[in-house]
């Protein structure tokens, strides 16, 4: 008896040891294939930073289609995740239309989409039936009296509900950590976008700035008035853009002056980072609207040539045709009975990865949508110490006409002769990095400046032989998203392209290993549930208590036939 008693103390001791060290011991274990609900190091910095209370609406809650429930399941888990990690985060899942009469939906719709959140519908299918509910595949981030808007729901081309959802589960790390980023941090670099040459307007890239700007401090900035202006030194502008962390020039139209490129030359030098979307070609739709519905495409003179050339790259200004390709909307019909219909148009390449296996290309690439270009040139890369990182490049069926050429309407709805698309991953996009040398060694210098430098700093430049691929459309005077067309309601991965470039250039990965991060989910097999309904439904509910009325027919038995003998 004594025995007993000591056991059961030594027991009860334990127990009491083991609930103190649980209380006081936390930890969790990810034990899937793909470590979905392990959050990265990136997400966790994010998080240590962000020290006041955080708190997260999330629009999936009420009647909701079965994949959204599957979002809803996976978008729970990872902010529980996120809640351990963060002692001042709480979240919940609510319907913001719930109860409400359609006056006050309209009402909540508005106000939703005031904070970024856009109502979409959704078909619930049950039984053979069909029923169209709105839903917000969004979440809201609160902090420190700042509301951050967190799409839930990627758009993907061509794609299922199922896999819309699928790659939508591989983005949460990287949707939330953006978003709680956004939120919290303090803009830390200075973006430039050159402003003097010509370049799309505002209005035509004000998506893109609108997204750089999320990130980063973001200042229009001029070189060419200084071949106009004598009070102004060009060592003082040199100075200033030695303080910008990135510049961007978003298809200049005008040549550069021999000034502005030894100033750009210079920066390089220094360290600086680069973003050319260079167009060298002269071509635009409106060039088609004519009778004959014909245009001529013709070499676009920049000056930029010999710069480009003394860093390893040339821009090729033929004409890129490409089978694997963007639609070209045209009106059809007049008046309110005018309609848009798509045809194919191999003047606009897609494009979302390169035969470039480096580790570089595939970071800045993976997971991308294709990306669209419009009569675009070619790259080609030229052997000078220089790392060459070819990021988006052509199909294997591609060809490049030689300019002057004519570019028809008529072309539309001929048969293709494919033999004659016989140039395959032509550079389109690509990353040249390491130490230059000047474009101006050895040469007069076209203005003085103070310690001139031949040989410059690790440095980078990203060169696009084609400026529209930074070009919203414009719908009643606003911005488009960048890639969205209007005419066809396809997106295209070009804003995402872009920022991971802009990401990359200005070392901030962190975010481009959250997008790339791969999750696979599975998903039920929606005709395979409705034919083998009734089968599971017995399995799961029948058959359970025919093996329970069975054990007690057993158990009796055995019991009444022992009482007997």
């Amino acid at each position: 008896m004594k025995k007993t008693y000591t056991s059961f103390i030594l027991v009860l001791i334990v127990l009491i040891i083991v609930n103190i060290a649980a209380r006081s011991i936390y930890k969790r274990f990810d034990l899937t294939k793909d470590n979905r609900y392990t959050v990265s190091a990136d997400t966790e910095k994010i998080l240590k930073q962000a020290y006041k209370p955080i708190v997260i609406d999330v629009f999936l809650d009420g009647e909701l289609p079965s994949e959204f429930r599957k979002l809803k399941l996976e978008t729970g888990q990872f902010l529980e995740e996120l809640a351990a990690l963060h002692p001042n985060l709480k979240y919940d899942f609510l319907n913001p239309i719930e109860d409400a009469t359609p006056a006050e939906t309209e009402q909540i719709t508005a106000q939703l989409l005031s904070n970024g959140v856009k109502g979409a519908v959704a078909t619930i299918q049950e039984g053979g039936k069909s029923t169209n509910v709105t839903v917000f595949p969004y979440a809201l981030i609160l902090y420190d009296g700042k509301t951050t808007a967190v799409p839930l729901l990627k758009t993907v081309a061509r794609a299922t509900a199922e896999e819309r959802v699928n790659s939508s589960i591989q983005q949460l790390e990287y949707q939330f950590a953006d978003g709680l980023r956004k939120a919290s941090l303090e803009k830390d670099k200075t973006v430039a976008f050159l402003r003097d040459s010509d370049e799309l307007s505002d209005v035509r890239i004000g998506d893109f700035i609108g997204s750089v700007n999320e990130y980063y401090n973001t200042r229009p900035f001029g070189i060419e008035f200084l071949t106009t202006n004598d009070t102004i030194a060009p060592q003082q502008v040199l100075e200033v853009m030695n303080k910008f962390d990135l510049i961007i020039d978003p298809k200049p139209t005008a040549p550069y002056s021999e000034t502005k490129k030894y100033l750009l030359d210079q920066y390089l030098m220094q360290g600086g980072k680069m973003l050319l979307a260079v167009d060298p070609i002269v071509m635009e739709n409106d060039s088609l609207s004519n009778e004959q519905r014909k245009a001529y495409p013709l070499p676009r003179k920049l000056n930029l040539d010999d710069m480009l050339f003394r860093y390893g790259l040339r821009l090729n200004n033929g004409l890129v045709k490409d089978l694997k390709h963007a639609p070209l909307a045209l009106a059809t019909g007049q008046g309110r009975n005018t309609q848009y219909e798509a045809y194919a148009w191999p003047y606009y390449p897609i494009s979302k990865t390169s035969k470039d296996t480096s580790a570089t290309a595939q970071f800045i690439t993976k997971n991308l949508e294709d990306v669209k270009f419009e009569y675009t040139g070619s790259i080609d890369t030229l052997k000078n110490g220089i790392r060459k990182t070819i990021l988006l490049s052509t199909s294997d069926k591609a060809k490049e006409l030689t300019l002057p050429t004519v570019v028809s309407l008529n072309e539309i709805g001929k048969e293709v002769v494919i033999e004659s698309y016989n140039k395959s991953n032509l550079p389109l996009a690509v990353l040249a990095e390491g130490s230059f040398t000047s474009a101006y060694k050895n040469r007069v210098k076209p203005v003085d400046l103070n310690n001139p430098t031949d040989e410059g700093k690790e440095a980078a430049i990203v060169l696009i032989a084609d400026g529209d691929v930074l070009k919203n459309q414009v719908l009643r005077g606003e911005p488009q998203e960048l890639g969205f067309d209007i005419r066809t309601g396809q997106l295209y991965g070009n804003k995402e392209f872009l920022m991971n470039t802009i990401n990359y250039l200005l070392d901030d990965t962190g975010l481009i290993k959250l997008r790339n991060k791969d999750i696979q989910v599975p998903f039920l097999d929606s005709k395979k549930v409705i034919d083998e309904k009734f089968k599971w439904q017995f399995i799961n509910t029948v058959l359970p208590l025919l093996i329970v009325a069975g054990f007690g027919f057993v158990f009796m038995w055995l019991r009444k036939r022992k009482y007997q003998a």
